[in-house]
């Protein structure tokens, strides 16, 4: 009501027109009443941001006592090692593969990609020799009309490879596994961008063990 009395004065003209003490007054009050509303709102925003600080606080400790809960509980390296290895024999074994009682996995993978880098090798020398000693007669087969077609020795750089297993059975006296293969490589020193080769190979060996011996390739498109 006193800052409408006072702007309607000055609307009208005659505010502070001769300096009476009823102006004096009026501008006392407003004086009063902005101070009195500006630190009612500086108030609020303290208490905002002192709740907000409070909140996040609240969530940093927490964060910190689980933190040093999990640090008093097991190493820290432990904690990753486990962690990574368990990813590994996921991501190597695949999700629920049946296998045969007492099959290893991982050392498996680990003899399936030898036998990739192996192969690749013997292939660019041409080697029919070592690729007979661990491969099937038919792949040996399918080899030699490779060789005969493409006769010159090749270079190939192998980048990486990912291999995870497919699949493990029995079948009479055979045991089977299957292994997918994603295989970064570059086929010649001039290529510039590396490329991409998915196959499926097809292991077999004897159920009562032996030496594995790759009995087929798939490709996969």
């Amino acid at each position: 009501l006193l800052a409408g009395t006072l702007i309607g004065s000055l609307l009208g003209g005659h505010g502070f027109a001769g300096g009476g003490f009823m102006d004096i007054i009026l501008i006392g009050l407003l004086a009063f009443l902005g101070l009195k509303l500006f630190a009612r709102f500086r108030n609020r925003q303290a208490s905002a941001a002192a709740g907000a600080h409070g909140q996040h606080s609240d969530a940093y400790n927490d964060r910190m006592q689980g933190m040093q809960r999990e640090s008093t509980e097991s190493n820290g390296w432990d904690v990753l090692r486990g962690n990574s290895q368990g990813a590994a024999a996921q991501a190597a074994a695949g999700p629920n593969i049946p296998m045969p009682e007492g099959f290893d996995a991982d050392e498996f993978l680990r003899g399936a990609k030898m036998a990739y880098t192996r192969l690749q090798n013997s292939w660019d020398k041409r080697d029919m020799d070592d690729i007979s000693q661990f491969t099937s007669s038919a792949v040996q087969h399918a080899v030699r009309e490779q060789m005969e077609a493409d006769p010159n020795p090749s270079n190939t750089e192998i980048l990486l490879v990912n291999a995870q297993l497919l699949g493990v059975e029995n079948e009479g006296n055979e045991q089977f596994a299957q292994v997918f293969f994603d295989v970064l490589m570059r086929e010649s020193p001039d290529q510039q961008a590396p490329s991409t080769v998915r196959e499926v190979w097809h292991f077999m060996r004897p159920v009562q063990g032996g030496s594995w011996k790759l009995d087929g390739i798939q490709q996969v498109e």
